[in-house]
C-alpha cells in the first residue's frame, strides 16, 4: 500500500494506479487487460458497486457499420476482429429517481514506437518518486480510471437520488470498439438518455483538470503514387517534383483549413536507390475541430490531390461538440486537443464531458509520469462536480 497521502480515498487511488501500471495492459497482452479489470472490479464491489464483466469480441458488435477496423490502419492489429476482450460496467443505484452520470476510462495503454512487448523498469514501475508516480499509462490515463473507481466513496453521504454508471473499456487507444460495445450495453440495459432527467457521460482523459466539452476528430489517409520501373535518366519528368508538388499540396491544404493538424507518419515503396520508387505510399493523419466532418474533409482532400489516390482506413473518429451540459456547469469551457471516446458516446446520444488528471503533453512517452498532487486535485474536484450534479 502507497501511503504518501494522508486521505484514505486518495491512498486507494494511488495504490490502484500503480497497480494497474505494474499489469502493463497494453494490446498485445490481453491477458493483463483481463487481470486489470479483475482488479478494478474487486475494488468496485469493495465500494459497494454492482458489476459485470463483458467478455466479447469485436465480430459480435451489433453496430456493424460502426465499428472501427484498426487493422486497415495498422498491419499490428490484424487479429484484432477476433480477439477476445474485456469490458468491466458497474452501477450504483440511490434507490431514488434522478440523474445518470456515466464514468468512463479506457483500460489499455498505447503502444510506444511499434513496440508494446518491452517492459523497461521506467515502463513498469508504479512508483511514487518526488512527487511523481512513474510508468506507462500514468496520464493516459489510469490514474484518472483509478480515481473514477472511488467515485461514490467521494460523495456516498450526499448520493440521495439517481445513478453513477461505471465503465471501463478498452481498445480506446484504436478507434473505440470498446466503447461502442459499453454503449450497446446501456442501450440494452435500459439506460438511455429520454429528456426527463439528465444522462451525461464523464471520460477522464488528461485534460490538465479541466472542463473539455469538445473534442477533434481523427481522419487516418494513404496517399498512392505508381511509377513505371524505368531507368533513372529516362524519366519524362524527375520524380522528385512529383514528390515536391504533393508536400505542397499538403502543406497548402493545412494553411487553407483554420483548426487542422497534420501529420504524415510513414513514407514506404521502392525497391532499388537508382530507380523510380514504385508504388510510392506516404501515411497521415489529419485532426480537426468541429467546424469540419470528416465527410467534408474527405472531400476536400480528395478535390486538393486528385492526380493521386487516396485512400481512407476505416478508423475515422468525428469531432465532438456539447453545449448546455450539467456536469461541470459553471465552469470555464476548453476543447480537448485529441480525438477519444467522446465521438463514440456522442453518436450513440450521450452527451460527454472529458475531465480528467494529467497533461496530455506527457501521454504516449518514454518517461510518462503524473503528478500526485494534480490527481489529488482531480478528485477534489470530481468530488465538487459530482455533488452539484446530483443536488
Amino acid at each position: 500500500m502507497i501511503t504518501t497521502a494522508s486521505d484514505p480515498i486518495h491512498e486507494r487511488i494511488l495504490d490502484l494506479g500503480s497497480r494497474l501500471i505494474r499489469l502493463h495492459p497494453t494490446y498485445t497482452r490481453p491477458d493483463s487487460q483481463k487481470q486489470a479489470q479483475l482488479l478494478i472490479q474487486k475494488q468496485l464491489e469493495q465500494e459497494g458497486w454492482t458489476t459485470y464483466l463483458d467478455v466479447f469480441t469485436v465480430s459480435q458488435l451489433v453496430s456493424r457499420d460502426f465499428i472501427r477496423h484498426p487493422w486497415e490502419y495498422n498491419r499490428f492489429y490484424k487479429d484484432g476482429f477476433e480477439m477476445t476482450k474485456h469490458n468491466l460496467y458497474a452501477v450504483a443505484d440511490s434507490g431514488h429517481p434522478g440523474p445518470t452520470l456515466i464514468l468512463n476510462g479506457h483500460i489499455d495503454v498505447d503502444i510506444l514506437n511499434g513496440n508494446q512487448e518491452t517492459e523497461l523498469p521506467w515502463n513498469v514501475s508504479g512508483n511514487i518518486v518526488e512527487g511523481r508516480m512513474l510508468g506507462r499509462g500514468a496520464t493516459d490515463m489510469l490514474l484518472g480510471l483509478s480515481t473514477l473507481v472511488y467515485a461514490l466513496s467521494l460523495i456516498r453521504e450526499r448520493f440521495n437520488k439517481g445513478k453513477l454508471i461505471f465503465t471501463s473499456v478498452i481498445d480506446e487507444e484504436i478507434g473505440g470498439n470498446g466503447s461502442i460495445r459499453a454503449c450497446e450495453w446501456l442501450n440494452k440495459n435500459g439506460y438511455f438518455p429520454d429528456g426527463r432527467e439528465p444522462m451525461e457521460v464523464v471520460i477522464a482523459e488528461p485534460t490538465n483538470t479541466t472542463i473539455c466539452t469538445s473534442s477533434l476528430g481523427f481522419l487516418p489517409f494513404k496517399i498512392q503514387i505508381c511509377s513505371k520501373n524505368i531507368h533513372m535518366n529516362a524519366q519524362e519528368h524527375n520524380q522528385l517534383a512529383d514528390l515536391n508538388a504533393l508536400f505542397n499540396s499538403l502543406y497548402s491544404f493545412k494553411e487553407e483549413h483554420e483548426g487542422l493538424y497534420m501529420n504524415v507518419g510513414t513514407i514506404s515503396g521502392g525497391s532499388d536507390p537508382s530507380l523510380p520508387i514504385q508504388d510510392l505510399i506516404l501515411e497521415g493523419v489529419m485532426a480537426s475541430d468541429s467546424r469540419y466532418t470528416i465527410q467534408t474533409l474527405q472531400n476536400n482532400l480528395r478535390q486538393a490531390l486528385s492526380p493521386y489516390t487516396v485512400h481512407y482506413p476505416n478508423l475515422m473518429i468525428e469531432p465532438m461538440k456539447n453545449d448546455g451540459l450539467k456536469f461541470g456547469r459553471g465552469a470555464e469551457q476548453h476543447e480537448f486537443p485529441s480525438a477519444c471516446d467522446a465521438s463514440v458516446f456522442h453518436h450513440f446520444g450521450y452527451p460527454t464531458v472529458i475531465f480528467g488528471p494529467g497533461r496530455l503533453a506527457q501521454a504516449h512517452t518514454e518517461d510518462e509520469y503524473i503528478e500526485i498532487s494534480e490527481v489529488e486535485h482531480y478528485a477534489q474536484q470530481l468530488r465538487a462536480y459530482l455533488i452539484e450534479f446530483f443536488r
